[in-house]
């Protein structure tokens, strides 16, 4: 096999991972798999991605990316940013709720060192600009530690199974409450936004979330090194 050493080919495999990822689950999921459709040898896969984990945290970016392009686009309204973020992670519980093997692919970004950086770190700087409002006093420590506690509830929250049997609606709507205390949102204002959120038809928008990420990932490879 070619020992193809390009920033396409980096991609390539990016998006090839992807679409495995989503199809297969994490653990599912095979470093041969993917170098074999891409018809190229393991150690050129391995030379941009020494390890599986180092291709989930490189799709997490992409993720990321993804919800900041959909953030940019909303309006600019009262807790817009606030309703948004709840509703994507009532979205990432509903998904979860359903395919199994996109809840898969979440708890091992939430548990791997490498991808839960990268969501621990533009989670941070996400939680600056949502809850900026309520935490007017707050250090950069402060937003760290509070996002280590937050990741924390939305794994958990992604968790199916649990012992007091919750419905998603009881589990989305105590964990999103639970997420807004630790950023000190008052009581009037978490009861007023959860409304809101779950109002909102997080269900059925949380089948096509994934679809669309793909999409975004796959435009991406177009845009920016066409084919292969």
């Amino acid at each position: 096999m070619a020992q193809i050493k390009s920033q396409g080919t980096k991609y390539a495999i990016l998006q090839c991972a992807t679409k495995l990822f989503l199809e297969k689950g994490y653990t599912n999921a095979y470093v041969t798999t993917i170098a074999n459709t891409l018809q190229i040898s393991t150690g050129n896969l391995t030379f941009w991605f020494p390890t599986k984990e180092h291709i989930l945290a490189e799709m997490m970016k992409e993720l990321c990316a993804f919800q900041a392009q959909a953030d940019a686009k909303k309006a600019d309204k009262k807790y817009s940013l606030l309703i948004e973020y709840l509703f994507e992670l009532a979205m990432f519980a509903s998904v979860c709720e359903e395919n199994p093997n996109i809840k898969d692919l979440l708890i091992a970004s939430y548990t791997q060192p490498l991808p839960l950086a990268v969501i621990r770190a533009n989670d941070t700087e996400r939680s600056k600009r949502t809850f900026a409002e309520f935490c007017k006093e707050w250090s950069e420590t402060e937003y760290i530690q509070a996002e280590n506690v937050a990741s924390g509830i939305e794994c958990a929250m992604f968790m199916t199974e649990n012992a007091q049997k919750l419905t998603l609606e009881q589990r989305v709507t105590s964990s999103l409450d639970a997420i807004m205390k630790v950023y000190e949102v008052p009581k009037d204002i978490r009861q007023s936004v959860l409304k809101e959120v779950m109002a909102m038809d997080y269900r059925s928008s949380g089948n096509h979330v994934f679809e669309e990420f793909y999409s975004f990932v796959e435009e991406k490879m177009k845009e920016n090194y066409g084919k292969r």
